[in-house]
């Protein structure tokens, strides 16, 4: 019963991931900022508060994830445990960044190894595992797995055209409808 209500939650994990993704592309393409606009403007602190609202929206679809493909293992829950790792080490970090706003952060200095180990590990595991497990659909597998490709392509040309991150918003849409359309399958399959 609680495993079907954390799959539920990613699934709105998914859609406040990709919304707030969305929006913080959008408000770069209107106050046309790359990346991010003048530290402590307005164009500032909405793109980084929406960056924030997404990474939290990852998290929680990452949690609704893992709980669809607990029982497949401990290479699943390596995966998990990186990815969420890495995503919440990007979360706060985004978080003290937009608290701070006055550029010392020597926080940055421990949470950026952190979440790049534990993204550039953790989701390729997790598409290894979503497709072995076969609980979701099997395109989901690779969308997963790539994902540090298409976060180091973004945030390359998020530097001159900031609203480029608004393509996480339809990449996190289509890993939760995969995680909806999971839960219209048993939970086992048969071989």
């Amino acid at each position: 019963m609680l495993s079907s209500r954390l799959v539920r939650s990613g699934v709105v994990g998914a859609l406040v991931a990709a919304t707030a993704w969305t929006a913080s592309g959008l408000v770069a393409f209107v106050f046309g900022v790359s990346p991010f606009g003048p530290e402590g403007s307005l164009s500032w602190y909405l793109i980084e508060s929406s960056d924030a609202v997404a990474e939290a929206g990852m998290m929680v679809l990452l949690l609704g994830l893992h709980a669809r493909q607990a029982p497949h293992g401990w290479p699943g829950t390596a995966g998990f445990l990186l990815a969420f790792a890495g995503t919440a080490s990007i979360f706060l970090a985004t978080v003290i960044y937009v608290l701070a706003a006055d550029g010392s952060l020597a926080i940055f200095d421990v949470l950026e190894p952190a979440s790049r180990i534990g993204l550039l590990v953790g989701f390729p595991l997790l598409g290894v595992v979503t497709l072995r497990a076969k609980v979701l659909p099997r395109w989901s597998g690779p969308l997963l797995g790539i994902f540090p490709v298409v976060l180091v392509l973004v945030f390359i040309l998020v530097e001159q055209y900031g609203a480029v991150r608004a393509l996480f918003g339809p990449y996190w849409l289509a890993v939760g409808y995969a995680l909806w359309l999971s839960q219209r399958v048993p939970r086992t399959q048969p071989s």
